[in-house]
């Protein structure tokens, strides 16, 4: 019960304070226990960010999972789409996913081809039926996954820094990127 209540009070404080709010200290204290105790159920901080970083990627895969398009350009325009909506209303369990400075992140590109994102494995497999119907290029299935993850971050990563002159813009700009990134693989 305690591991439990020590990951929900983590959870809170990175839904309420993003990052930067996260100490274990202040976990354990939301949490009602004793730094000490908190150790017993997570090893170390790093533990708890792994947890809390599974826990975000657990929220995207569900997202993903969702999609029904049968169409494979048509699954992989509702990711970006999926992915932008994410970014936007999860922002801190975006966080989790894709910035929090987990240790056991996966690592580009051994865990990426060998299969261990969920996500991108079910996106190479939508890059590679549309290669199969001749609507993308030969380039490997997992470049064309990193060129669209990497830029959808780095677009998401400008936004928090306020780059973009309204939340308008930004949107407009990340769907016309990220379409325009998938075609010139085509």
């Amino acid at each position: 019960m305690s591991k439990d209540r020590i990951f929900d009070a983590a959870r809170a404080i990175l839904d309420h304070e993003g990052i930067e709010g996260l100490s274990v200290r202040k976990v354990a204290a939301r949490a009602g226990v004793s730094t000490m105790a908190m150790y017993r159920h997570f090893a170390d901080k790093d533990a708890l960010l792994n947890a809390l970083m599974d826990d975000g990627l657990a929220a995207w895969e569900k997202v993903v999972r969702a999609i029904r398009a049968e169409d494979p350009m048509e699954w992989l325009e509702a990711v970006i789409e999926a992915f932008l909506k994410f970014a936007l209303t999860q922002p801190h369990r975006f966080d989790a996913a894709f910035f929090l400075p987990a240790p056991e992140a996966r690592r580009y590109p051994d865990d990426f081809v060998a299969g261990r994102s969920p996500v991108i494995a079910m996106i190479m497999v939508r890059i590679d039926q549309a290669k199969a119907d001749g609507r993308l290029g030969g380039t490997p299935a997992v470049d064309v996954a990193l060129a669209l993850a990497g830029m959808a971050q780095g677009l998401v990563s400008m936004q928090r820094a306020k780059r973009f002159s309204s939340d308008k813009q930004f949107r407009t700009l990340f769907r016309a990127q990220l379409r325009h990134c998938l075609q010139s693989f085509s």
